[in-house]
Formats: C-alpha cells, structure tokens, sequence
C-alpha cells in the first residue's frame, strides 16, 4: 500500500507528493526527457530499472518548497507564462555599446570630481 498522497501529478513528467503521514517535505519525482541534472560539470543520468526514461525524486523541506513556489509566482518571468520557450534576441553590439557607454561616463563623473 502506497503512503504517498498526490498533491500535482502529470503521467509524463512529474510527480509532487507528500507522504500521507508526514509533514515536513514533499516529494518531487521527474519523469521524462524535460529535465536534466549535473554534478561538479559531470553528466549525470538515472534509470529507473528498464525504464529508456530517467527519473529523480527529490525530497524538499516544505518551508523552502513555500519559499520556491512564492518566488517564482512573483518574479516577472512567473506572472508572464507567454515567454516561455520563447527565443530570447540578443544583440551583442548593443551590450558592448551600453558597456563602452557606461564607462565613458565613470570617467566623466571622476573628471567632473
């Protein structure tokens, strides 16, 4: 008999749970190809058993999971989901111009002084 309650669950992807007696943590299960997972720069992949899809489960004190769930709803990125897996541009000229701005005007303001 399992003792896990589901709180999110996509067949596919992922699992959060708590265990039905304990409230301390949640239990956070990746399933699936939309994750990856490094260690000191080494690669690292799980298999679960014959599974061809890795998996991890991760066991999160609920407080930092609070703390996580608050902080991504309030950052901007969290509050505009049309940006998700949208191509970012990035014009390199322009960031080496605000760069080559920004010190011209460092060393006015030190003349200035």
């Amino acid at each position: 008999m399992s003792t896990r309650c589901t709180i999110v669950y996509d067949e596919h992807n992922f699992h959060l749970y708590q265990e039905c007696f304990e409230n301390d943590n949640v239990y956070l299960q990746l399933d699936g190809e939309g994750w990856s997972a490094s260690l000191d720069t080494a690669s690292v992949d799980w298999r679960d058993g014959e599974s061809t899809k890795p998996r991890l489960a991760l066991r999160i004190d609920v407080e930092l999971w609070r703390k996580i769930v608050e902080g991504w709803g309030m950052s901007a990125w969290g509050k505009n989901p049309s940006v998700d897996h949208s191509r970012i541009d990035f014009d390199p000229e322009a960031l080496s111009r605000f760069f080559t701005d920004s010190v011209q005007k460092k060393e006015e303001e030190k003349k200035d002084e």
